[in-house]
Order: structure tokens, then C-alpha cells, then sequence
């Protein structure tokens, strides 16, 4: 059992990419108190890792085939002190949240419930376990729109969509990927139900809607915006369109479209950020 393990078992990478996403959408959000920011990166950030680590403590005998190398199966982490390491980091993210706003403190609250119910139930279940992730993913930028204002709030919705539709077809498609394992763990996915190929179907229409979702922001930055977000999006059309030929976890797995899909929406929210940090930030310097 060593240090390392409990770092390891947050996913630091993901926690801190969700926490820099929340101050993005802060940002867009027209959000200018840095303390504010910082909260809500700590907020962010701790939830999101605590919901990883109780994954991982719910998840340590499908694991165990899938990911024989994650802490828990590996015997760096005891089930036990992964548990107590996910409530430490769950008390953290809420308490912080208490010194910023009614609304912050309520999506904390509620997106505390739902991974927990996430990781001990919803996962296992046909489309609910795909639709929390989805949910979750872009309630990141309803952080960022609610601890400025209602006003504010309105703005990161056409964000909160993309993120949404995007994250769903993501996760339908990394479940295709995951089936033996997860029918070795007791789980029923959608896609032990679809099958690989109709779930690709459905990502790509999924993608469609994100896809949908991405023009809306134009009004706020034009069309350099338009013309960026387009290629962004014709790329992840194209990945998920290439789980449509793959019928086994095999095929899809081999064509990468989860990993291609995630490296567009890294893209996308790049975007986000230079768009506002130069129409928002830059531009009305001159």
C-alpha cells in the first residue's frame, strides 16, 4: 500500500482537466473573481476524483480482468481505505462549495448523489449508467454558469449539450468495447442488448446532435469559431462513424473511436477557451 495509490486511484489527469473545464466555463461564463475560480477548480476537481476512486471501489472484480493494474486489484489500495479516500474527497468538494453560492452548493450535493448511486447501481443498468456520465460531464460547465449568475448560467447550456450528447455516445461506445467484462461483473449494458454494431449507429446519431449543439455558440463568437468547431466536428463524426463496421469489442476496440472521439471534445473545449479567452479577454483590449 503506498502513496501513489491514492493518487493513482483519482484519475489525477481526468480530475484536473474537469477542474481547468470548470474555470473555462467560468470564464465564458464572464466570471472574474479569481478566488471564485479557484474554488470551483478545488470543487470540481475533488468530486470528480472521488467519483473515480469509488468507482474503482465498486468496480475492483470486473476490474480485475478488465484492468488487473489499477490500484485496488493490484493490492496497492485496500477496498476499505479506497472507501474512506472517496468520502474524505466528497466531504472536501462539498465543504468547499459552501463559500460560494446556493447553486454551486446544490449541483455539488447533487452530482455527490449521483455518483455514488453511479458507481453502486446506475452503472449496471441499460442506458441510466450511460446517462448519469453524460449528465456529469457537462454539469461541469453548469458549475462555471451558476457560481456567476442565472444570467450567466444560460450561456454554458449550448456547452452543457455538446458535452452531453458527445459524452453519452462516448461511453455507449466504450461499454461496447468493455462487454465481456462487464457481463463477467453482473452488469447489463445497452450495448449486450443493441449489440456493437447498432450501438455505434446509436453514437453517431448522438454525435449528430452534438454536432447540433456546436453551432449555437456562433452567435457569441462568429465565424472563426464556426469554421474551427466544423472541422473539430466533421473529425469526431468520423470516429464514430467507424464503429458502424465494427460487429465485436474487437473490431471497435482496434478502430480507436473512443479514444478519437475523446481526443475532438479535448479539441472542442480547446476551442472554448481560446475563443473566449480572445473575444472575451483579448479583443476589447484594443
Amino acid at each position: 500500500m503506498s502513496l501513489s495509490a491514492y493518487v493513482t486511484i483519482i484519475r489525477p489527469a481526468n480530475a484536473v482537466i474537469s477542474g481547468i473545464t470548470a474555470i473555462i466555463a467560468y470564464l465564458i461564463a464572464s466570471g472574474t473573481n479569481i478566488f471564485s475560480a479557484l474554488a470551483l477548480f478545488v470543487i470540481v476537481t475533488v468530486i470528480c476524483g472521488a467519483g473515480n476512486v469509488l468507482n474503482d471501489y465498486f468496480d475492483r472484480d470486473i476490474d480485475a480482468i478488465n484492468r488487473p493494474d489499477r490500484p485496488i486489484p493490484s493490492g496497492a489500495l485496500s477496498p476499505r481505505n479506497a472507501a474512506v479516500w472517496a468520502g474524505v474527497l466528497f466531504a472536501v468538494g462539498i465543504l468547499v462549495s459552501f463559500a460560494t453560492n446556493f447553486w454551486c452548493l446544490a449541483i455539488a450535493v447533487v452530482n455527490t448523489i449521483l455518483l455514488i448511486a453511479y458507481a453502486a447501481k446506475l452503472k449496471k443498468m441499460p442506458l441510466l449508467g450511460n446517462l448519469s456520465v453524460a449528465y456529469l460531464s457537462g454539469s461541469i460547465f453548469l458549475f462555471g454558469g451558476v457560481l456567476v449568475g442565472p444570467e450567466s448560467f444560460i450561456v454554458t447550456l449550448p456547452l452543457f449539450a455538446i458535452t452531453f450528447f458527445g459524452t453519452l455516445a462516448r461511453e455507449i461506445l466504450k461499454a461496447a468495447e468493455d462487454i465481456e467484462g462487464d457481463a463477467a461483473g453482473g452488469a447489463r449494458t445497452l450495448p449486450m442488448i443493441l449489440g456493437v454494431q447498432k450501438s455505434g449507429y446509436v453514437s453517431v446519431i448522438l454525435i449528430a446532435c452534438a454536432i447540433c449543439a456546436s453551432v449555437v455558440p456562433y452567435s457569441r463568437w462568429g465565424a472563426l469559431y464556426l469554421a474551427a468547431i466544423a472541422v473539430i466536428d466533421l473529425f469526431i463524426l468520423y470516429a464514430a462513424a467507424k464503429s458502424v463496421r465494427c460487429k465485436t469489442p474487437a473490431e471497435l476496440i482496434a478502430a480507436r473511436s473512443t479514444s478519437l472521439i475523446k481526443y475532438g471534445m479535448f479539441a472542442a473545449l480547446f476551442l472554448f477557451l481560446v475563443m473566449e479567452l480572445w473575444y472575451g479577454i483579448i479583443s476589447p483590449l484594443f
